[in-house]
């Protein structure tokens, strides 16, 4: 697939609670239209850390909102608040989504690796920039997995999993199910099997369609050969995990899991923390009604330990 530098088609400046920062967007040109991100930077200053932020699964946008029913802005919340500590983002639309929507190819051809190199590139893109310093990924849910498989193949300073997984996709739908009745389970888990096997699967009931039909087959099989708790273990560079107690869509579970994996990680277990990165209890309809509030700050916590994770590898 081929990919084209275009330069930056805006600038602008923008206050925040008294701080001064810059968004600069971007457009990387593509052989199918063009990925589309922006900078978050630093005013004042000619050279920064970078974060690049990996948004999670589905319509996420850069700024971690979703036509779905989420509008929490917590990616570019949390841009702005590491642009008061001179810390510069990049945030970006993946393939298919939001402004990057033109440049989805067919579902037959997508595959999870496809979104692994289109990260590649905007580290490369990253890199060539003589402001940026220093390169961290931060990966979001989702976005853990293949932040983690571009951590492997590029060089860069830091990875940091927010809300990630520990096992392979196919493991936690498996759990996602275990209360369905035993005719869905027992589907389920033939389906998967079928795709271990490398077979297809000709016939699938309609309540299993938005997971096994044809066309989604392969790209569910290229995301669930990848099991993050072995993938996490060939990382070489410092790695922070953050995982919130009040997340109802990645389990605390799975943090400690993943943090088990690789026991030189830094570990931010953080209480109160739900998947939006905002505060909140376990009640389920208070948990949800965070997801559409933007006014909502961030958790502090989990600012604060990337903050002090960027800075140290900075220093």
């Amino acid at each position: 697939m081929k990919y084209f530098f275009l330069l930056i088609i805006y600038l602008s400046v923008s206050f925040f609670a008294a701080a001064q920062f810059k968004e600069e967007a971007i457009a990387l040109k593509t052989d199918h239209d063009s990925l589309r991100g922006e900078w978050i930077v630093p005013d004042g200053v000619s050279s920064f850390p970078l974060v690049i932020i990996v948004a999670g699964s589905g319509p996420t946008d850069r700024n971690g909102n979703s036509p779905l029913g989420v509008s929490a802005n917590s990616y570019k919340l949390l841009a702005i608040e590491l642009a008061k500590q001179k810390i510069g983002s990049l945030l970006f639309d993946k393939r298919g989504i939001a402004a990057s929507k033109q440049a989805m190819v067919s579902e037959d051809v997508l595959r999870f690796d496809t979104y692994v190199q289109d990260l590649i590139v905007w580290i490369q893109f990253a890199a060539k920039d003589k402001r940026v310093k220093k390169i961290i990924i931060a990966g979001h849910s989702e976005g853990s997995l293949i932040g983690m498989l571009a951590t492997q193949r590029t060089k860069i300073a830091g990875y940091i999993s927010i809300a990630g997984p520990a096992r392979s996709i196919d493991k936690i739908i498996e759990t996602q199910v275990a209360a369905q009745p035993a005719i869905i389970r027992t589907q389920v888990d033939s389906f998967f099997t079928m795709l271990r096997e490398n077979k297809k699967i000709d016939s699938v009931p309609p309540y299993l369609m938005s997971l096994f039909r044809p066309g989604i087959q392969p790209y569910i099989q290229s995301w669930m050969k990848y099991n993050p708790c072995e993938e996490i273990k060939k990382l070489t560079v410092p790695v922070l995990i953050v995982q919130g107690a009040a997340d109802l869509q990645v389990s605390p579970e799975e943090g400690q899991q993943l943090s088990a994996c690789l026991p030189g990680a830094a570990f931010e277990p953080i209480p109160g923390m739900n998947h939006v990165l905002k505060n909140s209890g376990t009640n389920r309809a208070e948990n949800l009604a965070t997801y559409s509030n933007a006014a909502l700050p961030l958790n502090e916590e989990l600012t604060s330990a990337i903050i002090v994770f960027v800075k140290k590898i900075n220093s």
